[in-house]
């Protein structure tokens, strides 16, 4: 049977697991049928622009963008280090977010610019159906008042019930200039801002209808506790510095709270204390998860303090009444005398792990709860980095990771751990150059059937033997590192050898240190399918102070010798770093 054949509900049933751009790329123009059915009968259309070469950005918004825009209901920007100055490029093409009308939920990521940022908000207000607003990772610096200007229009968007507020600006929020009311967010969640109680009383006041809150809060001066119960708020997730005596004021004013998701730091509470809180303080409490990062006294073996911890959790309420158990891990080894402890099943996406740990917990079936299934973010910790040492390993199974953090070689033990890695999409990698480390990098990256991402950190030492790994999978290296002082710069001798290796030669994106300017044009034209590249190279004088940002002399070196259709630009948070958005088809 010819596809053509196919009925048009199977061709639309089929159309729907097809990312959009694709779609259009592949069906477009064929006959008038596929048209039909693309402009006619498909209704709503998901477009993600985080992964999009240049030549497939601009092929998609001149051809077929400007005839779907009510098509569209969900719409993601970034200007990563994979699409940079995308949204500026989005608005020069004349589009603008009013026009799509049917919008539902729209993404903001990495944006560097407050005015384009500010500028596809105020666009939004005029949305009938949007109700998603996420912003993630948008760092740009701004004036006092701006900022103020920006949280109203936000809280302006009529129908907006889910916000997400990720690592946005460049400086803390003040979140207590919000001035405008809204009564449609319900859901509402700050991950990596730190907010005291005044802006969290500030954000129940002026957000009159919340329902759900995630925040991470810290203990600012006891006059911000909060003074009237809230009575919306049933869920509430909270990564929390500071002491139990203003928590207990938190936990008084919300008196309809379900849902509790808790993560302390410089607090110890023990089981007792907890079950006062939580029938005192928290009656309607139906569902409750707790990590505590602790600090053990070191007057005390650390072992004996961990079991008598566990002990005060195993009365009739805990095990009994509500079937909260918990689980204490510390390092019998580390000096500063640091564990954790949590409730079970573990219930949060980020884990650290160390070889050394020892665990115990107070469930009856000790095999029981050792799946770490909500874990998609893992770091594995081994702090003498020594993979012969007869360390402890607890029984933890993560076979959900997505995003890993790891030092070669590791302890062997620890394959027992991660032994699905199907899931896995980024690796970040501290490598210790021994021929056992290249080995076992070559083992675990042969069960990385999706990995995607790779980045290296202590860079300066690398040793070019990393380059004969193989991986088929990924097509994202990162060879720069945090800190512009400890940036490797590869020499014209390395970048010839780099465009013989497999990880190099199928790369898409590429993040890297080179010695001399006239090797970058020829290293990202011996990569194939390269789409964009990030780079700071060591004879770059440009200075964020005395430089200006209209007469670049090294982005006019590169631009008169690279096609006008490169968009070449420095990073607004690290203005060393040159990104180039490819044209190649």
């Amino acid at each position: 049977m010819r596809f053509e054949s196919l009925a048009n509900e199977l061709l639309l049933g089929l159309f729907e697991y097809i990312d959009v751009i694709h779609l259009f790329h592949a069906f477009h123009s064929l006959n008038a049928r596929f048209d039909k059915l693309l402009f006619t009968r498909l209704h709503a259309f998901d477009l993600d622009f985080r992964s999009i070469s240049k030549y497939n950005f601009d092929n998609f918004c001149q051809q077929y963008l400007p005839n779907i825009t009510q098509q569209i209901k969900s719409l993601h920007l970034s200007d990563n280090e994979e699409t940079p100055n995308l949204s500026k490029l989005f608005l020069s093409y004349g589009f603008t977010i009013n026009k799509f009308v049917n919008l539902k939920s729209f993404s903001l990521c990495n944006i560097q610019s407050f005015d384009i940022f500010n500028q596809l908000i105020i666009q939004c207000i005029r949305l009938p159906y949007l109700t998603h607003l996420h912003m993630i990772k948008c760092f740009f610096n701004y004036r006092d008042n701006e900022i103020q200007y920006l949280m109203n229009n936000i809280w302006r968007l009529p129908k907006l019930t889910h916000c997400i507020l990720d690592q946005v600006t460049s400086r803390k929020m003040r979140l207590f200039d919000i001035s405008i009311v809204s009564t449609s967010i319900k859901c509402l969640t700050f991950k990596k801002i730190t907010c005291d109680f005044r802006d969290l009383s500030h954000i129940f006041e002026y957000t009159s209808c919340l329902e759900q809150l995630s925040i991470n809060l810290i203990y600012g001066f006891p006059d911000q506790q909060l003074q009237s119960p809230i009575y919306s708020i049933i869920s509430l997730k909270v990564v929390y510095h500071g002491c139990m005596e203003v928590l207990i004021n938190l936990f008084q004013n919300l008196p309809n709270l379900i849902h509790l998701t808790l993560e302390t730091f410089d607090m110890y509470c023990d089981g007792y204390e907890w079950e006062k809180i939580l029938l005192s303080y928290l009656p309607t409490i139906e569902h409750f998860k707790l990590k505590m990062n602790l600090n053990f006294p070191y007057n005390k073996n650390l072992t004996q303090q961990a079991e008598e911890l566990l002990n005060t959790f195993r009365t009739s309420f805990w095990l009994v009444e509500h079937q909260w158990f918990v689980r204490c891990d510390w390092d019998p080894f580390n000096i500063f005398y640091t564990g954790m402890l949590y409730t079970l099943p573990y219930n949060f996406g980020d884990c650290f792990y160390f070889d050394s740990v020892s665990s115990k917990s107070t469930c009856p079936v000790d095999t029981e709860y050792w799946s770490y299934d909500r874990v998609t973010t893992l770091s594995h910790k081994n702090p003498e980095n020594d993979s012969s040492k007869d360390s402890i390993i607890f029984s933890a199974r993560f076979s959900k990771i997505r995003h890993l953090k790891i030092t070669f070689p590791f302890n062997e033990k620890f394959w027992s751990c991660i032994s699905a890695l199907n899931r896995l999409q980024s690796v970040n990698i501290t490598l210790l150059s021994t021929d056992f480390a290249y080995s076992q990098l070559q083992d675990f990256l042969n069960q990385t059937l999706h990995l995607y991402s790779v980045k290296l950190a202590h860079l300066k030492n690398l040793s070019m033997q990393f380059f004969t790994v193989t991986s088929p999978s990924i097509r994202k290296l990162n060879l720069i590192a945090k800190s512009k002082s400890s940036i490797r710069y590869f020499t014209r001798n390395e970048c010839s050898v780099l465009v013989h290796a497999s990880l190099i030669l199928q790369c898409e994106v590429l993040l890297i240190g080179i010695k001399e300017r006239s090797d970058i044009i020829e290293l990202m034209n011996a990569i194939p399918n390269l789409r964009s590249f990030v780079c700071h190279c060591n004879d770059d004088e440009y200075n964020v102070w005395s430089s200006s940002s209209t007469n670049d002399e090294f982005i006019e070196w590169l631009q008169n010798r690279l096609s006008s259709k490169y968009l070449i630009s420095r990073d607004e948070k690290h203005p060393y770093l040159l990104r180039f958005w490819i044209y190649r088809k």
